[in-house]
């Protein structure tokens, strides 16, 4: 009878366990059930975003390709550009009219590829210009003398560029301020009138100051359902993701308002 006992009391023990061991298995498997479930719908997700995105940017694209001049913008990060074969480029079935090449960066710093690209550019036939990356809170006048010594522009070259992307503390004026004074220092050295480089949403927020109103810009928008269209802008910037032969990488792509004479106009005399 003891053995009996002893041997019931065992039985009586290992249900729980049993239990316990049974309630872990299913617990394990509705947490793998989740996850997949859960990384099902994020596939989806992510499938459905990158329909959208291509959905978006082949609309850029098309409503980039009613515009009869096509140009690009390139630096440093370009590394080293086959120019030859980026004048024989196109883009949509167009050749490339322009081509803008950062020069400098706040009071102190040039470009490495600078001097390169602008004369390999030139050297190919292209109509270049050059442009100023504004880094707040640093002298301005000392960020115009920066470009200026080291842009070397001509006759025929288009007028300069104030790349504007950074608030840092600026308060509105003050940021107003750097980019008129920028503007008056470079522009009666060139005698001309320089473009403001700015985004659309950077712009909206940081640059709706009245003073800047008429300044030529060269906007660019490439998120959410924008189009390229022909209001309030002198050169439009339609995507960071471009591709040209010639250049290993991606490269900006722009598109300007206007006929091979209006671009004419704006080159330095």
């Amino acid at each position: 009878m003891a053995k009996r006992r002893k041997y019931g009391n065992r039985r009586q023990h290992a249900a729980p366990s049993i239990k316990l061991r049974t309630g872990a298995t299913c617990m394990l498997w509705g947490v793998a059930l989740l996850g997949l479930a859960c990384a099902i719908a994020w596939g989806y997700k992510a499938e459905v975003m990158q329909r959208d995105a291509a959905r978006r940017a082949a609309a850029m694209q098309e409503s980039a390709a009613r515009f009869q001049m096509h140009g690009i913008d390139v630096s440093a990060h370009q590394g080293k550009i086959q120019w030859k074969q980026v004048a024989d480029a196109t883009l949509h079935q167009r050749p490339i009219s322009f081509v803008f090449i950062k020069c400098s960066e706040g009071a102190t710093l040039q470009d490495r590829q600078y001097i390169t690209n602008l004369r390999e550019a030139r050297k190919n036939g292209l109509m270049v210009g050059a442009y100023h990356y504004y880094k707040p809170g640093r002298d301005i006048d000392q960020q115009a003398r920066n470009f200026i010594k080291n842009s070397h522009l001509q006759a025929g070259d288009l007028v300069p560029v104030l790349d504007v992307e950074e608030a840092g503390r600026m308060g509105r004026q003050a940021l107003a301020n750097d980019i008129l004074r920028w503007m008056k220092v470079v522009g009666d050295h060139y005698k001309c009138v320089p473009i403001l480089y700015a985004g659309h949403s950077f712009r909206r927020k940081y640059l709706n100051d009245a003073r800047l109103k008429d300044i030529p810009l060269w906007k660019a928008h490439y998120q959410k359902d924008s189009r390229v269209n022909g209001r309030g802008w002198t050169f439009f910037q339609y995507t960071e993701r471009g591709h040209v032969q010639g250049i290993r990488g991606y490269v900006d792509l722009n598109v300007f308002h206007g006929s091979p004479e209006d671009l004419q106009s704006l080159a330095i005399n």
